[in-house]
């Protein structure tokens, strides 16, 4: 397989890794063909993600992909991260060879996840954009 620089050096030194003590919105996605697991914890202040941390137990292309994807959330207002797609979170890689697209998948499902559980701990109106390409 033949992967980018970009996404080699997310894989090599992950960004944002780890657990978040009291986090504003938390969300996990999964890819069951292979086992991965994506979890986001989101910490928001006035509508804006500041800080993303994630976790994952997943092949090296989704490592990768959570540490893109968290990256490409930070600084977002919630809104725009339930706009997301999967296909942003792998162009944040510089693409996904076809077998190993899902890892932007599960990372697009957990950022999804978090920021509906931020809105909804928030009691706001959730509203649903983007969208997973289906494997």
């Amino acid at each position: 397989m033949n992967y980018s620089p970009k996404l080699i050096g997310h894989f090599r030194h992950p960004h944002n890794v780890g657990m978040m003590r009291n986090p504003d919105g938390v969300g996990q996605g999964e890819f069951e063909g292979c086992g991965d697991v994506v979890r986001i914890y989101l910490r928001v202040e006035a509508g804006k993600v500041i800080e993303v941390r994630f976790q994952t137990y997943g092949c090296g292309p989704t490592i990768a992909a959570a540490s893109a994807g968290s990256e490409l959330a930070t600084g977002l207002d919630v809104a725009r991260v339930l706009e997301l797609s999967a296909d942003e979170v792998e162009a944040a890689v510089d693409g996904l060879p076809e077998e190993r697209r899902h890892a932007a998948d599960v990372v697009w499902e957990a950022l999804q996840a978090a920021a509906t559980d931020y809105l909804r701990r928030q009691g706001e109106s959730i509203k649903a954009g983007g969208g997973a390409r289906h494997v």
